[in-house]
Protein backbone atom coordinates (compact mmCIF):
# COMPACT_ATOMS: atom_id res chain seq x y z
CA UNK A 1 0.00 0.00 0.00
CA UNK A 2 1.21 3.45 -0.81
CA UNK A 3 2.44 5.38 2.09
CA UNK A 4 1.16 9.10 0.38
CA UNK A 5 -2.91 8.01 1.82
CA UNK A 6 -1.77 6.71 5.13
CA UNK A 7 -1.84 9.01 7.94
CA UNK A 8 -1.40 8.07 11.82
CA UNK A 9 -4.23 9.49 14.22
CA UNK A 10 -2.74 10.77 17.22
CA UNK A 11 -4.64 8.53 19.64
CA UNK A 12 -1.88 5.88 18.88
CA UNK A 13 0.74 7.53 20.29
CA UNK A 14 -1.10 9.54 22.75
CA UNK A 15 2.24 10.70 25.41
CA UNK A 16 3.37 12.40 22.23
CA UNK A 17 2.69 16.37 21.71
CA UNK A 18 1.68 17.69 18.13
CA UNK A 19 4.96 18.53 16.97
CA UNK A 20 6.08 15.48 18.63
CA UNK A 21 3.59 13.60 16.95
CA UNK A 22 4.61 15.45 13.46
CA UNK A 23 8.13 14.82 13.73
CA UNK A 24 7.82 11.44 15.15
CA UNK A 25 5.76 10.06 12.30
CA UNK A 26 7.99 12.04 9.33
CA UNK A 27 11.05 10.11 10.71
CA UNK A 28 9.19 6.61 9.52
CA UNK A 29 8.01 7.88 6.49
CA UNK A 30 4.20 9.06 7.43
CA UNK A 31 3.32 12.55 6.48
CA UNK A 32 -0.24 12.44 7.51
CA UNK A 33 -1.89 12.87 10.94
CA UNK A 34 -5.17 12.68 12.34
CA UNK A 35 -5.22 15.41 14.47
CA UNK A 36 -6.73 15.74 18.17
CA UNK A 37 -8.44 19.13 19.48
CA UNK A 38 -6.44 18.71 22.55
CA UNK A 39 -3.34 18.33 21.50
CA UNK A 40 -4.13 20.46 18.87
CA UNK A 41 -5.00 23.06 21.55
CA UNK A 42 -1.66 22.86 23.56
CA UNK A 43 0.12 23.67 20.49
CA UNK A 44 -1.67 26.26 18.81
CA UNK A 45 -3.74 26.58 15.51
CA UNK A 46 -1.01 29.08 13.97
CA UNK A 47 2.17 27.31 15.18
CA UNK A 48 0.13 23.95 14.16
CA UNK A 49 -0.52 25.46 11.07
CA UNK A 50 2.78 26.25 10.64
CA UNK A 51 4.53 23.13 11.71
CA UNK A 52 2.20 20.98 9.64
CA UNK A 53 3.49 23.17 6.21
CA UNK A 54 7.02 22.97 7.29
CA UNK A 55 7.29 18.99 7.08
CA UNK A 56 4.74 18.90 4.64
CA UNK A 57 1.99 16.93 6.32
CA UNK A 58 -0.99 16.50 5.28
CA UNK A 59 -4.62 16.32 8.14
CA UNK A 60 -7.29 14.03 6.85
CA UNK A 61 -9.16 14.81 10.39
CA UNK A 62 -9.51 16.61 13.33
CA UNK A 63 -11.11 14.44 16.39
CA UNK A 64 -13.97 15.29 17.62
CA UNK A 65 -16.67 17.75 17.47
CA UNK A 66 -20.70 16.43 18.48
CA UNK A 67 -21.27 14.80 21.21
CA UNK A 68 -24.37 16.34 21.89
CA UNK A 69 -25.99 15.17 25.27
CA UNK A 70 -23.02 15.61 27.15
CA UNK A 71 -22.86 19.00 25.53
CA UNK A 72 -25.83 19.99 26.14
CA UNK A 73 -25.78 19.66 29.54
CA UNK A 74 -23.30 22.95 29.55
CA UNK A 75 -26.20 25.28 27.75
CA UNK A 76 -28.32 25.25 25.21
CA UNK A 77 -26.06 25.99 22.75
CA UNK A 78 -22.89 24.65 23.78
CA UNK A 79 -22.95 21.52 21.21
CA UNK A 80 -23.21 24.57 18.19
CA UNK A 81 -20.68 26.55 19.60
CA UNK A 82 -18.11 23.86 19.92
CA UNK A 83 -18.95 22.32 16.54
CA UNK A 84 -18.16 25.88 15.01
CA UNK A 85 -14.65 26.25 16.79
CA UNK A 86 -14.04 22.83 15.41
CA UNK A 87 -14.64 23.45 12.34
CA UNK A 88 -12.80 26.87 12.78
CA UNK A 89 -9.90 24.57 13.96
CA UNK A 90 -10.19 22.19 11.00
CA UNK A 91 -10.00 25.17 8.80
CA UNK A 92 -6.92 26.49 10.37
CA UNK A 93 -5.00 23.76 10.28
CA UNK A 94 -5.92 22.72 6.72
CA UNK A 95 -8.01 19.36 7.88
CA UNK A 96 -10.29 17.79 5.15
CA UNK A 97 -12.72 16.62 7.77
CA UNK A 98 -13.99 17.23 11.57
CA UNK A 99 -14.67 13.74 12.97
CA UNK A 100 -18.64 14.00 14.08
CA UNK A 101 -18.98 11.42 16.94
CA UNK A 102 -22.95 11.55 17.69
CA UNK A 103 -22.86 11.45 21.32
CA UNK A 104 -25.40 9.11 23.66
CA UNK A 105 -28.77 9.96 25.05
CA UNK A 106 -29.99 12.58 27.28
CA UNK A 107 -31.25 11.21 30.63
CA UNK A 108 -34.72 10.83 30.42
CA UNK A 109 -34.46 10.46 26.80
CA UNK A 110 -34.74 8.03 24.25
CA UNK A 111 -32.68 7.24 21.20
CA UNK A 112 -34.68 8.73 18.94
CA UNK A 113 -34.95 11.99 20.10
CA UNK A 114 -31.07 11.66 20.32
CA UNK A 115 -30.84 10.54 17.16
CA UNK A 116 -33.39 13.96 15.54
CA UNK A 117 -30.86 16.19 17.64
CA UNK A 118 -28.03 14.65 16.00
CA UNK A 119 -29.61 15.54 13.14
CA UNK A 120 -30.71 19.33 14.12
CA UNK A 121 -27.04 19.87 14.85
CA UNK A 122 -25.60 18.54 11.83
CA UNK A 123 -28.25 20.81 9.79
CA UNK A 124 -27.38 23.76 11.79
CA UNK A 125 -23.49 24.09 11.35
CA UNK A 126 -23.40 22.62 7.63
CA UNK A 127 -23.62 25.77 6.34
CA UNK A 128 -20.81 27.03 8.45
CA UNK A 129 -18.97 23.93 7.66
CA UNK A 130 -19.59 24.80 3.95
CA UNK A 131 -17.68 28.11 4.25
CA UNK A 132 -15.03 26.53 5.70
CA UNK A 133 -14.75 23.53 2.91
CA UNK A 134 -14.76 21.06 6.11
CA UNK A 135 -16.46 18.13 5.75
CA UNK A 136 -18.67 16.82 8.61
CA UNK A 137 -17.75 13.41 8.90
CA UNK A 138 -20.37 11.44 10.78
CA UNK A 139 -18.89 8.05 12.76
CA UNK A 140 -20.90 5.28 13.68
CA UNK A 141 -20.43 3.86 16.84
CA UNK A 142 -20.63 -0.13 17.74
CA UNK A 143 -23.94 -0.62 19.09
CA UNK A 144 -22.47 -1.13 22.59
CA UNK A 145 -21.86 2.46 22.77
CA UNK A 146 -25.43 3.48 22.09
CA UNK A 147 -26.97 4.59 24.96
CA UNK A 148 -23.39 6.58 26.15
CA UNK A 149 -21.27 7.27 23.36
CA UNK A 150 -22.67 7.35 20.19
CA UNK A 151 -26.13 6.92 19.07
CA UNK A 152 -25.88 6.52 15.38
CA UNK A 153 -24.61 2.71 15.18
CA UNK A 154 -24.45 1.70 11.83
CA UNK A 155 -23.22 2.79 8.36
CA UNK A 156 -26.81 2.24 6.92
CA UNK A 157 -27.88 4.78 9.62
CA UNK A 158 -24.64 7.31 8.95
CA UNK A 159 -25.37 7.52 5.33
CA UNK A 160 -28.74 8.19 5.31
CA UNK A 161 -27.73 10.54 7.94
CA UNK A 162 -25.63 12.22 5.22
CA UNK A 163 -28.00 12.41 2.65
CA UNK A 164 -30.42 14.56 4.71
CA UNK A 165 -27.29 16.74 5.97
CA UNK A 166 -26.33 17.20 2.64
CA UNK A 167 -22.92 17.89 0.01
CA UNK A 168 -21.21 18.94 3.19
CA UNK A 169 -21.53 15.92 5.65
CA UNK A 170 -19.62 12.42 4.63
CA UNK A 171 -18.95 9.04 6.50
CA UNK A 172 -16.09 8.28 9.17
CA UNK A 173 -15.47 4.14 8.53
CA UNK A 174 -13.81 2.78 11.77
CA UNK A 175 -12.93 -0.57 11.45
CA UNK A 176 -13.45 -1.16 15.20
CA UNK A 177 -16.91 0.27 15.19
CA UNK A 178 -18.32 -1.32 11.78
CA UNK A 179 -16.67 -4.19 10.68
CA UNK A 180 -19.47 -6.55 12.21
CA UNK A 181 -22.09 -5.05 9.79
CA UNK A 182 -23.96 -7.84 7.89
CA UNK A 183 -24.44 -5.24 5.24
CA UNK A 184 -20.84 -4.23 5.36
CA UNK A 185 -19.50 -5.23 1.34
CA UNK A 186 -22.38 -2.89 0.67
CA UNK A 187 -21.18 0.15 2.11
CA UNK A 188 -17.46 -0.54 0.45
CA UNK A 189 -18.93 -0.04 -2.75
CA UNK A 190 -19.95 2.35 -4.75
CA UNK A 191 -21.87 5.25 -4.71
CA UNK A 192 -20.66 5.30 -1.29
CA UNK A 193 -17.33 5.40 -1.51
CA UNK A 194 -17.37 9.33 -2.85
CA UNK A 195 -18.47 9.71 0.56
CA UNK A 196 -16.15 8.06 2.92
CA UNK A 197 -14.16 11.12 4.47
CA UNK A 198 -11.32 8.76 6.12
CA UNK A 199 -10.79 5.35 6.73
CA UNK A 200 -9.75 4.35 10.85
CA UNK A 201 -7.48 0.91 10.83
CA UNK A 202 -7.36 -0.92 13.71
CA UNK A 203 -8.66 -4.38 15.10
CA UNK A 204 -11.42 -6.40 17.19
CA UNK A 205 -9.37 -7.33 20.13
CA UNK A 206 -10.53 -11.28 20.95
CA UNK A 207 -10.91 -11.19 23.54
CA UNK A 208 -11.97 -7.69 24.16
CA UNK A 209 -11.36 -6.31 27.75
CA UNK A 210 -12.14 -2.79 27.41
CA UNK A 211 -15.09 -1.71 25.59
CA UNK A 212 -13.37 1.62 24.62
CA UNK A 213 -9.36 1.04 25.11
CA UNK A 214 -8.82 -2.16 23.90
CA UNK A 215 -8.17 -2.02 20.13
CA UNK A 216 -6.08 -4.50 18.17
CA UNK A 217 -3.17 -3.77 15.72
CA UNK A 218 -4.86 -4.01 12.53
CA UNK A 219 -4.02 -7.46 11.40
CA UNK A 220 -4.06 -8.88 15.08
CA UNK A 221 -7.90 -9.50 15.28
CA UNK A 222 -11.02 -10.83 14.13
CA UNK A 223 -12.43 -7.85 11.52
CA UNK A 224 -9.80 -9.17 8.52
CA UNK A 225 -8.73 -5.74 8.19
CA UNK A 226 -6.65 -7.15 4.54
CA UNK A 227 -9.77 -8.50 3.04
CA UNK A 228 -11.85 -4.48 3.63
CA UNK A 229 -9.09 -2.55 2.68
CA UNK A 230 -9.08 -5.02 -0.70
CA UNK A 231 -12.40 -4.65 -1.40
CA UNK A 232 -12.19 -0.68 -1.32
CA UNK A 233 -9.71 -0.82 -3.03
CA UNK A 234 -11.00 -3.13 -5.84
CA UNK A 235 -14.14 -1.09 -5.72
CA UNK A 236 -11.70 2.33 -6.75
CA UNK A 237 -11.55 4.05 -3.21
CA UNK A 238 -8.76 6.52 -3.48
CA UNK A 239 -9.17 8.46 -0.26
CA UNK A 240 -7.02 8.10 3.10
CA UNK A 241 -6.44 5.31 5.82
CA UNK A 242 -5.42 6.14 9.51
CA UNK A 243 -4.23 4.32 11.99
CA UNK A 244 -6.43 4.49 14.98
CA UNK A 245 -5.10 2.63 17.99
CA UNK A 246 -7.02 2.53 21.54
CA UNK A 247 -5.49 0.73 23.02
CA UNK A 248 -3.71 0.83 26.95
CA UNK A 249 -1.63 -2.19 25.48
CA UNK A 250 0.12 0.46 22.63
CA UNK A 251 0.33 3.22 24.57
CA UNK A 252 2.34 1.78 27.11
CA UNK A 253 4.60 1.16 24.43
CA UNK A 254 7.26 3.71 22.98
CA UNK A 255 5.53 5.46 20.41
CA UNK A 256 8.68 5.16 17.44
CA UNK A 257 7.68 1.33 18.16
CA UNK A 258 4.09 1.66 17.67
CA UNK A 259 4.36 4.08 14.60
CA UNK A 260 6.81 1.44 13.11
CA UNK A 261 4.12 -1.50 13.34
CA UNK A 262 1.65 0.79 11.97
CA UNK A 263 3.38 1.58 8.30
CA UNK A 264 4.23 -2.25 8.23
CA UNK A 265 1.12 -3.48 8.26
CA UNK A 266 0.36 -0.90 6.50
CA UNK A 267 2.45 -1.25 3.65
CA UNK A 268 1.87 -5.14 3.80
CA UNK A 269 -1.62 -4.74 3.58
CA UNK A 270 -1.35 -5.35 -0.63
CA UNK A 271 -0.84 -9.16 0.49
CA UNK A 272 -3.83 -11.16 -0.79
CA UNK A 273 -6.56 -13.04 1.69
CA UNK A 274 -9.95 -14.08 1.74
CA UNK A 275 -12.43 -11.61 -0.08
CA UNK A 276 -15.21 -9.94 2.21
CA UNK A 277 -18.64 -12.24 1.59
CA UNK A 278 -21.14 -10.23 0.05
Amino acid sequence: MDLSRFAVNQITTPRWSLPEAVYGYARQGVRGIGVWRDKLQECGVDAARALLAAEGMWVPSLCKAGDVARMCLQGPSAAYDDCVRAIDEAHGIGAAAVVFVSGGMSEGSDIRLARGRVLDLLLAVRDYAALAEVSLGIEPFHPMHAAERGCINTLAQAHRLRERVGPQASVVFDVFHSWWEPDLAQFLAAPYLGHISTVQLCDWRVPTRHPVNDRAMFGEGAANVEALVRKLEDNGYTGPYEAEIFSTDWWDRDPEEVVRVCVERFEALGRRGPPVSG
